[in-house]
């Protein structure tokens, strides 16, 4: 995985056998946001590389590993991760744990990182950011959405049973419930997106 780094957020856990779980368990660094590290040392056995956040919620503060308090409460404790990766350079950034539990906190989290073009993988999916031209490597067959927050983003693809030929989205869910016809899908997108690929 090389200089792979894995924000946990306090969603649900990564399950056993899982895509989510085998990327946090190879990961160079795993930056935790403020409870997922008590989980991560329980399913790890060992704690995190980096806590970080406001820490209202981590039970034990250990002295082992780096701990960075981030006391504002105007963003999450997410988004404070993602700034303390930018802020020290690190680029092959993956997010897990980042959905589950609470409907708004994983909404919120799915378009936080959409804004740092990031990645998330969770149990069932992954989201895969979409600047410019992007193509995903997926298993033929494999249920694809597209959510794009700017009504001015036009998109192309190849490679989708529902082309999207010039596609506008008129609204966010637009583009949903797509499928793909081949082993690489192209997307090529005006303005930041999403696409969900489904592992099932």
């Amino acid at each position: 995985m090389g200089e792979r780094t894995v924000i946990l957020a306090a969603g649900d856990f990564p399950r056993k056998g899982g895509e989510a779980r085998r990327l946090l368990a190879s990961a160079r660094r795993v930056v935790a946001c403020d409870s997922a590290a008590a989980a991560y040392r329980r399913h790890f056995g060992q704690w995190p590389t980096v806590i970080v956040g406001d820490l209202d919620s981590c039970p034990r503060q250990p002295t082992a590993v780096e701990v960075v308090r981030v006391p504002e409460q105007e963003t999450n404790d997410l988004e404070k991760a993602m700034a303390l990766c930018a802020a020290r350079g690190w680029r092959d950034v993956v997010i897990v744990g980042a959905t589950g539990k609470r409907e708004d906190h994983a909404i919120g989290n799915v378009f936080r990182a959409l804004v740092r073009g990031l990645p998330i993988v969770t149990d069932h999916g992954r989201f895969e950011p979409v600047r410019g031209c992007v193509t995903l490597r997926v298993r033929i067959g494999a249920a694809i959405s597209i959510f794009a927050p700017d009504p001015r983003t036009c998109m192309t693809s190849r490679g989708l049973e529902w082309p999207l030929d010039g596609h506008r989205f008129r609204d966010l869910f637009g583009a949903t419930l797509n499928r793909a016809t081949a082993a690489r899908v192209m997307l090529t997108s005006t303005r930041p997106a999403f696409a969900y690929i489904a592992f099932g």
